[in-house]
């Protein structure tokens, strides 16, 4: 294990800018990414705190070009409901937002919750089953943060 953070004022406020520069990414370079690197931040998603250390999150690499268009078009029909739930400058706002860089990013991860895993046996969701969409919330944020 590593030693010990010292986290004193640099760190926080390193840390406090690694939180802004996450804050909004709609645009992707579209250089390649290496298979190692996708990896590694797969890797670094399983240090996120998750309920019971259930771990439910399940990464997929998307690299087929079918595939990919599989989910592009199944975002794009949610996008179209999305629009249709606003109105007028809502809308039109909504629609500027560009949600959406699935064409430009060089990788797609599908993350998928396993609410049947028996890992943790349990602990920490019995009251609160939707503990395991969140602990998968965490290990996405994880993988945006070491993306980053």
């Amino acid at each position: 294990m590593a030693t010990e953070p010292k986290f004193d004022d640099a760190f926080r406020r390193k840390l406090h800018q690694l939180f802004e520069w996450r804050r909004d990414v709609r645009h992707f370079r579209p250089d390649p990414v290496p298979g190692e690197l996708v990896e590694e931040l797969v890797h670094e998603a399983a240090l996120s705190p998750s309920v019971g250390f259930a771990q439910p999150w399940r990464f997929v690499r998307v690299d087929e070009p079918a595939r990919r268009q599989v989910v592009i078009d199944s975002f794009e029909r949610s996008n179209a409901r999305a629009i249709d739930s606003y109105e007028n400058e809502d809308a039109a706002r909504y629609v500027r937002l560009k949600l959406a860089g699935l064409r430009e990013a060089p990788v797609h991860l599908a993350v998928f919750c396993d609410e049947s895993t028996q890992t943790g046996k349990g602990l920490g969701r019995q009251s609160m089953p939707e503990m395991l969409a969140y602990s998968s919330a965490n290990a996405v944020y994880t993988v945006w943060l070491a993306a980053r």
